[in-house]
């Protein structure tokens, strides 16, 4: 108690009106019923600038349902089994060994999937079939397991079905680590000139599609990302790419779901007060529109 009271008091040379509960001193004051990181504390008293604030009535009157409350049995969440190493490796594994081919996915619990599944009642487990990586089937076990019964099958507990998430980036793919200058692809010059289309810089030219920044990315359900050029103009930003974030693929082999996306400008506070500096007025003009769109 006195790490957080008195020393600190001390160490401030201002122990001569805090850090103690004494006459004459500042002081807020909560007094628990018992410790307060407990199930069911309650506060009695509460003193302000040494003046309490809580009716003793309503405190007396609160304690009984407190309590009650404090006593009923709460049943703890169940944690997520995870699977062992070597279960982990042998799934991962039947996914490889059957790139390109059927692959089943039972125990399935919940899918959030645009797919209609409302005909089956909440105590079903689904399943799911995948052939060359794409949705075919997804509903009860009996109706996809009987009619797709080859190639490998998956079996999960209370297994959970999210659809891929997009991302937008400003790194993923052109910086491993964004403090580090040496691990970037490099950034827009100031010096570009807005106005000139051969100044437009292309992410899909620099972007390196594997890294630690795409494992995060595929853990936490990203599966595409949209990266835009690293930047360093007050305006004209560079074209963006659209990324897969499997670590599979190359700009050569459908490492892209879109080589150009967006063209993006640099619109914010801080360029609402810069003047142009544009060699001719209707220049001006024209950048001063992208400011205000």
């Amino acid at each position: 108690m006195q790490s957080v009271t008195s020393v600190p008091a001390k160490s401030l040379e201002l122990d001569h009106r805090i850090g103690y509960v004494r006459p004459g001193y500042d002081a807020d004051i909560v007094i628990w019923n018992s410790h307060p990181l407990s199930v069911g504390a309650t506060p009695l008293q509460v003193y302000i600038d040494g003046k309490s604030t809580l009716d003793p009535e309503e405190v007396a009157e609160t304690l009984p349902r407190v309590k009650e409350a404090s006593q009923k049995q709460v049943e703890k969440p169940k944690m997520r089994t995870l699977p062992e190493a070597a279960i982990k490796e042998d799934i991962c594994h039947a996914f490889r060994a059957n790139a390109g081919k059927t692959v089943t996915i039972t125990g399935i619990k919940k899918s959030f999937l645009d797919w209609p599944t409302s005909k089956l009642s909440s105590e079903d487990s689904l399943a799911m079939v995948l052939e060359n990586g794409k949705l075919v089937c997804l509903g009860s076990q009996d109706t996809c397991v009987s009619s797709n019964s080859q190639g490998a099958i998956i079996k999960l507990e209370n297994g959970h079905v999210l659809p891929g998430l997009t991302a937008l980036s400003s790194v993923l793919g052109l910086a491993e680590i964004t403090g580090v200058e040496e691990t970037k692809d490099g950034t827009v010059s100031k010096s570009a000139d807005p106005l000139n289309a051969d100044n437009v810089v292309y992410a899909k030219y620099g972007v390196h599609l594997d890294g630690k920044a795409f494992k995060r990315a595929r853990i936490g359900g990203v599966t595409r990302a949209i990266t835009a050029p690293i930047t360093d103009t007050e305006l004209l930003g560079g074209v963006s790419v659209g990324i897969k974030t499997s670590g599979k693929k190359t700009i050569l082999d459908g490492g892209y779901f879109k080589e150009d996306v967006a063209l993006h400008f640099i619109i914010g506070q801080e360029d609402k007060g810069k003047s142009c500096k544009a060699p001719i007025m209707d220049d001006c003009a024209y950048i001063n529109r992208y400011y205000r769109s």
